[in-house]
């Protein structure tokens, strides 16, 4: 009876120090529930140019749709700098084009002629006057000798008979004109035919073949067309303007503010009239979409959790309703490190910050509510 008491008492002290392993092992075991509190992402608003704030079609607390315009600019000035280079890349275009496809066929054939014409002007200097030109010339210089003889007699025969009183004085004066013109003309025609004897001066030589050579060089270049290097130019000074009109578009772009995806209007921080300087936030949205409960988890109980690991949240908004999450950013530096941590309670204070992204399909929770994150 008294060793049954014993084996009887022995199991009782048994049942209980298991009992007391499991309550010290459950007391002691690492919980997976976190506390932090839920974020959004925010949407700064700003135009790299800047300007006059012509208009604010949106309010704080208002919800956008991607898209949306929230802050349009003042733009004429941009706007006709753009037409202006967009004239520019037309004109570059265009002679790009004219150079590619070389000279016409009737400026080619206009420069060969030019060069046809003055090479004829160049033989005929060379070779002097023919012939038929000489004979020519001293026969018109003969007649006009002549003529200048008659004219001569007829004068002399005339101042006798002047010299009498027989003719008046305007016949005497008429045979004077007469006899001094066909003088004049003798000596012109004598001096022409003098030209032609003496031939083209070497100076008149040199001009016609330097004139020449001239036009068949602009003749050979019209046959060749434009050179690689002139294509190149033009083809730069085109790539150039295009570039100022893509700046141009940006610049455009930037004049009108669009809302980048669905957000809710936080802050407006200006009103038609305002003068925005360029780089200056206009705007603050929130992304309800991308909303997360940051939480610190200790060193300890980073075996426990992983990238992806489903969660419970609760919010005390909402009591008694559950919403779901999903782990996934796990910081990779410690925050709070103490400057020991050899012990086990040192390192229990040592934390890694957490990111459980929340559905938030309904659109209840709001930034900077205090939530409770149970990890699945």
């Amino acid at each position: 009876m008294k060793r049954r008491r014993i084996l009887i008492a022995a199991g009782i002290a048994a049942v209980c120090l298991v009992i007391l392993g499991i309550v010290l092992f459950l007391s002691h075991r690492p919980s997976n529930e976190y506390y932090g509190t839920i974020e959004t992402r925010e949407i700064q608003i700003g135009s790299k140019v800047g300007g006059r704030v012509i208009a604010v079609p949106v309010e704080e607390g208002q919800r956008v749709k991607a898209g949306q315009v929230l802050v349009r600019f003042e733009s004429d000035e941009l706007t006709a700098q753009r037409q202006e280079a967009a004239a520019k890349v037309t004109a570059a275009e265009a002679e790009l084009d004219r150079l590619l496809r070389g000279n016409r066929p009737e400026e080619i054939a206009e420069a060969e002629a030019a060069a046809a014409a003055q090479k004829a002007t160049l033989e005929a200097a060379v070779h002097g006057p023919r012939p038929q030109e000489l004979a020519q010339a001293k026969a018109d210089y003969d007649a006009a000798k002549a003529d200048a003889a008659n004219a001569e007699s007829y004068y002399k025969r005339m101042a006798e008979l002047a010299a009498k009183d027989i003719i008046s004085r305007q016949q005497f004066d008429d045979a004077r004109d007469k006899r001094d013109s066909t003088a004049q003309r003798a000596e012109a025609a004598r001096q022409r035919l003098a030209l032609l004897q003496a031939g083209t001066r070497a100076e008149d030589i040199r001009a016609a073949k330097e004139r020449y050579a001239q036009l068949e060089a602009k003749a050979t270049l019209a046959r060749r067309g434009a050179r690689k290097e002139d294509i190149e130019a033009a083809r730069a000074r085109l790539a150039q303007a295009q570039s100022l009109v893509t700046e141009l578009d940006a610049r455009l772009r930037e004049a009108v503010l669009t809302v980048p995806s669905d957000a809710l209007v936080e802050v407006v921080s200006v009103r038609p009239g305002d003068l925005v300087s360029p780089g200056r936030i206009v705007m603050n949205l929130l992304e309800p979409s991308q909303l997360w409960v940051k939480v610190y988890i200790p060193e300890t109980s980073l075996s426990r959790v992983h990238i992806g690991q489903t969660a419970a949240v609760r919010v005390d908004s909402f009591p008694g309703r559950t919403f779901s999450g999903q782990l996934k950013q796990i910081d990779a530096q410690a925050e709070f490190l103490p400057r020991n941590v050899q012990t086990s309670s040192d390192r229990e204070h040592q934390v890694f910050g957490a990111k459980v992204y929340v559905d938030n399909t309904r659109g209840v929770l709001k930034s900077g509510m205090t939530a409770t994150v149970r990890l699945q």
